[in-house]
């Protein structure tokens, strides 16, 4: 809801502008295959936050023939003209150290934008080199946005930094990373193989980006372009080991996009800081959780896979508490996947059996049983137990995220705590009481309970909860889960909660 009046409130400001100016300010732009906000800006003499305002847009993914306002041709790039003694760009030489990350950090441009200024196919770059960059008079003053309601972090691939640990070697450093022994030396000026506990290298991956109206995809992408009934799924054709690599390599550049989003903002208040929290997206691997059939807006069957949305869920609130200065892991992850905002929703995600558990040494067993399932659903607990280990008192949490497929139950969220027989973990019961409150809408209000739940049991979290965001039993809760800005609600108000509870402590 909140996000359907923040574009009712930009749709009213735009008309009410309109209607003090000329009639003829804007035009309908139809969306080409290969189109990004990006260009259609550039095209239209127009900044990306002012084509997302225009049109309510919350994200940055838009599909092939979609309808966008646009400045009208009057106003076309070839017509605008810089004011008379402001340069649109400089010249940038590069330096020793340099990489393109840093440059275009400091000129305020992302490295896809600064490589096509350039004419660049590669993120190679050398001393001496001079290259094209926005000038001061042209950079955008950095957006604050208030926490929780956070922009989308753009992953930062193409050079990211690694502190080398005890029992590294260079040759393993290039597998994790899936690039070649010579690369990795050649990018850090190493003539041999030495290296030492502390050491920072520079990495260079070649992850790309594959566009897809339920994607993006890094690593490759499903063969069917959407869930096709209960039954369809597929297995990953890679060994866990390989899957648990790029996934890890996933959530590296993610983590780097995040903490350049931090230093660009130059963000003071860390609410967050020094805590601990776990977030355990349900099932994944062998175990989908709920496959439940929906109707799309045309009465087209269309399905929805828990796992699969939930954990955009996850990643979504991971980056909500990163930003807010938590240390935060996954005990999931996927190996070809971020946030995604499957534009348009009828563009299901599909049953991937390819998440791995969050951890390197148990995924080296070439075998499917790995895999998360419930046989194995004590490793979840193992992974954040050793998270855990050294953090400060009282400032760790666990949660688990779901959407189950409950009939006996009403519609909206539950939020599950420890408890057997009469006993019950009074911290984690707290936790669940401020999450609740926080999930509570007017019209669905949400549940409460204890249960002796795998997840929940020997748990070394100072509270511990399972989130059950919505009941995908009822048609509206499933067709809701569809909806990216749903999910980024669902992530904003679990959010909210956890905030809400460090702040009582």
């Amino acid at each position: 809801m909140i996000v359907q009046y923040i574009r009712l409130f930009f749709l009213v400001s735009f008309f009410l502008s309109c209607a003090a100016q000329t009639p003829a300010l804007t035009k309908i732009y139809v969306v080409k295959p290969g189109d990004s906000l990006t260009k259609i800006a550039e095209q239209f003499a127009m900044n990306v936050v002012e084509l997302k305002r225009l049109n309510g847009l919350t994200s940055n993914r838009i599909y092939p023939g979609q309808r966008l306002r646009v400045h009208a041709a009057s106003r076309q790039r070839s017509q605008v003209r810089p004011p008379s003694g402001q340069k649109k760009n400089i010249e940038y030489v590069v330096k020793p150290g340099d990489s393109l990350t840093k440059i275009a950090e400091q000129f305020a441009m992302s490295v896809v934008e600064l490589k096509r200024l350039n004419g660049l196919t590669s993120n190679r770059i050398y001393s001496g080199q001079r290259l094209r960059v926005r000038s001061a008079a042209t950079q955008k003053p950095p957006i604050r946005p208030s926490p929780g309601r956070e922009r989308r972090v753009q992953p930062s691939f193409g050079e990211m930094e690694y502190v080398v640990k005890r029992g590294d070697s260079l040759s393993k450093i290039a597998v994790r990373f899936a690039i070649s022994l010579s690369a990795l030396k050649r990018a850090n000026g190493l003539k041999s193989d030495r290296i030492y506990v502390g050491q920072k290298l520079k990495i260079r991956t070649q992850v790309k980006e594959i566009a897809a109206a339920n994607g993006p995809y890094y690593f490759f992408q499903p063969k069917a372009p959407v869930q096709r009934s209960r039954e369809y799924r597929e297995v990953s054709q890679n060994k866990p080991i390989e899957d648990y690599r790029n996934a890890i390599n996933l959530l590296r550049g993610f983590n780097a996009g995040i903490d350049l989003q931090m230093r660009r903002e130059g963000r003071k208040s860390q609410p967050l800081k020094g805590w601990r929290i776990v977030l355990d997206p349900g099932h994944g691997g062998r175990d989908p959780g709920a496959i439940v059939s929906n109707v799309a807006g045309d009465k087209s069957p269309v399905h929805v896979v828990e796992d699969e949305f939930v954990y955009d869920i996850g990643l979504r609130l991971y980056q909500k508490l990163r930003l807010a200065g938590a240390a935060v892991e996954m005990t999931v992850v996927s190996p070809n996947h971020l946030i995604r905002d499957n534009n348009p929703a009828t563009k299901t995600f599909v049953h991937e059996q390819n998440e791995v558990y969050n951890d390197e040494v148990f995924n080296r067993q070439n075998s499917f049983s790995v895999r998360p399932g419930l046989r194995n659903i004590t490793q979840r607990v193992k992974i954040a137990n050793r998270f855990f280990r050294g953090a400060r008192p009282g400032q760790t949490l666990f949660v688990s995220l779901h959407a189950d497929n409950s009939p006996n139950r009403p519609k909206g969220p539950m939020v599950i705590y420890w408890g057997r027989q009469g006993k019950i973990d009074s911290r984690s019961r707290s936790f669940a009481r401020v999450l609740q409150k926080a999930l509570n809408l007017p019209d669905v209000p949400t549940q409460i309970g204890g249960r002796n739940l795998a997840v929940l049991r020997n748990n070394s979290a100072y509270a511990e909860v399972l989130v059950e965001i919505r009941n995908v039993h009822d048609k509206g809760e499933a067709w809701a889960l569809r909806f990216h800005d749903r999910r980024e609600s669902d992530a904003d108000r679990i959010f909210r909660g956890i905030l809400n509870y460090a702040k009582q402590r």
